[in-house]
């Protein structure tokens, strides 16, 4: 089990047929997690997906970055 200081394991996605319901879920993991870590976690699959030629998956971590950056702001204007 994690320390509480440590950041929960993120369940990565392992069928990329189907994109969009999972957006959502990965977003929310990934915005509760420090922001640098998981921008920088993000664009390390997505650059993955583009050498390889998956140009729907590396889309797909473009949509989950925007959306986890969406949740953060929305989690920052609700505590002031």
């Amino acid at each position: 089990m994690p320390m509480p200081s440590q950041p929960t394991p993120m369940p990565l996605p392992r069928d990329f047929t189907d994109h969009g319901p999972c957006v959502e879920d990965l977003a929310r993991a990934f915005a509760m997690q420090d922001a640098a870590t998981s921008e920088a976690l993000i664009e390390t699959l997505a650059t993955q997906a583009i050498r390889q030629w998956r140009l729907d998956d590396a889309t797909f971590w473009q949509r989950v970055k925007f959306q986890a950056r969406m949740i953060r702001a929305q989690m920052g204007s609700g505590r002031h």
